[in-house]
C-alpha cells in the first residue's frame, strides 16, 4: 500500500479516530437528537390527538348547546302560549262578569222602577180616592142635608176608609 502512497499505520489510526468520532457523535449527538425528535414527534401526535378530542368535545358541547337552546325556545313558546291562553280565559271571565254585573244593574233598575211606578200608582189611587170621596161627600152632603140623610153619609165614609 505504500506503493499507492498510503501509510497503513496512519490509515488505521485515522480509521480508528474516525470510528471513535462517529461513535462519539452517535452517542453524544445522534442519540439525544433522535430521542428529542422522537419525543417531539410523540408530543405532536399527542397534541393532535388532544386537539381532535377537544374538537370532538367542542362539537358535542355545541350540539348540546343547540339542543338546550332549542328546548329553551320550545319551553318559552309553551309558556307564551299558556300565558296567552290564561289571558284569553281571564278576558272571557272579566267580560262574563261585566255582563252579569250589567244584567244585575239592569234588573235592579227595572225592579226599582217597577216599585216606584207601583208606589206612584198607589199614591195616585189614594189621592184620586180622596178626591172622589171629598167630591162625593160634598155633593151628597149638600143633597142629603137637604133631605136629612147624615147617617148614610157617615156609613159611606167609614166604608171608604176601610177600603183604603
Amino acid at each position: 500500500m505504500e506503493a499507492l502512497g498510503i501509510n497503513l499505520n496512519l490509515f488505521l489510526a485515522q480509521l480508528i479516530n474516525f470510528g471513535v468520532v462517529i461513535a462519539l457523535l452517535w452517542v453524544l449527538l445522534y442519540k439525544p437528537v433522535q430521542n428529542m425528535l422522537n419525543e417531539r414527534t410523540k408530543r405532536i401526535e399527542q397534541s393532535l390527538r388532544d386537539s381532535e378530542q377537544v374538537q370532538q368535545q367542542l362539537a358535542n358541547a355545541k350540539r348540546d348547546y343547540d339542543a338546550e337552546i332549542s328546548r329553551g325556545r320550545q319551553e318559552a313558546a309553551g309558556i307564551v302560549a299558556q300565558a296567552q291562553d290564561r289571558a284569553k280565559a281571564q278576558e272571557a271571565e272579566i267580560l262574563a262578569q261585566a255582563r252579569r254585573e250589567a244584567d244585575r244593574i239592569r234588573d235592579d233598575a227595572r225592579a226599582q222602577s217597577a216599585q216606584e211606578r207601583d208606589q206612584l200608582l198607589r199614591e195616585a189611587k189614594s189621592q184620586i180616592a180622596e178626591l172622589v170621596t171629598l167630591t162625593a161627600t160634598q155633593v151628597l152632603g149638600a143633597e142629603l142635608k137637604a133631605q136629612g140623610h147624615d147617617k148614610l153619609i157617615e156609613e159611606s165614609l167609614s166604608a171608604l176608609d176601610r177600603r183604603n
